[in-house]
């Protein structure tokens, strides 16, 4: 029987700049085993966290926590770069491991108490911590942060303020 630990990926090299290694998670979107391995795998390994609501972050974030959502029968909203979101947006500046970068949310659409951050691929942290950053200036409890992939090289170098669950580390 196939695991999610057993899905092939692709890495590309220098992408999106020199010296990042890009995980390609295009393999888990368009194979229908593999997508279910991943959101199965979600819903067990968060089960113990108590959230009504789910942050997707930009963008592969959206199609996890959507089909999370389903799954768990709640809603989300998501969090996307600046100007991507009409009328009110509150935004924050973060440092990620490649450069800097800016996000925002709208804080009428997160309806929930307790929120759960999804994303494809968790390195340095500095994504889901400017989320988390956010969702606690709108008076949100953070209960952590979901990912498919949690980058090895970066384990020891994250200071984290939530307890994170991912599926498989590369």
């Amino acid at each position: 029987m196939s695991t999610f630990d057993t899905i092939p990926l692709e890495f590309f090299q220098d992408y999106p700049e020199p010296g990042v290694n890009f995980i390609d998670v295009g393999c888990i979107f368009d194979n229908p085993l593999h997508w279910q391995l991943a959101i199965d795998g979600l819903y067990e390994k968060t089960a113990a966290l108590d959230f009504d609501f789910l942050l997707a972050m930009d963008a592969r974030g959206f199609m996890i926590a959507g089909a999370l959502a389903y799954k768990r029968a709640i809603g989300f909203a998501m969090a996307r770069k600046p100007g991507r979101l009409p009328g009110h947006a509150i935004s924050v500046d973060y440092r990620r491991e490649y450069g800097s970068a800016t996000i925002e949310l709208q804080p009428e659409r997160i309806r929930g108490r307790r929120v759960l951050i999804v994303d494809d691929v968790l390195a340095t942290g500095g994504t889901i911590e400017a989320a988390a950053t956010l969702l606690r200036r709108i008076g949100k409890d953070v209960v952590g942060a979901a990912a498919l992939f949690d980058v090895a090289f970066f384990q020891d170098k994250r200071d984290l303020s939530m307890p994170v669950v991912t599926l498989r580390d590369v």
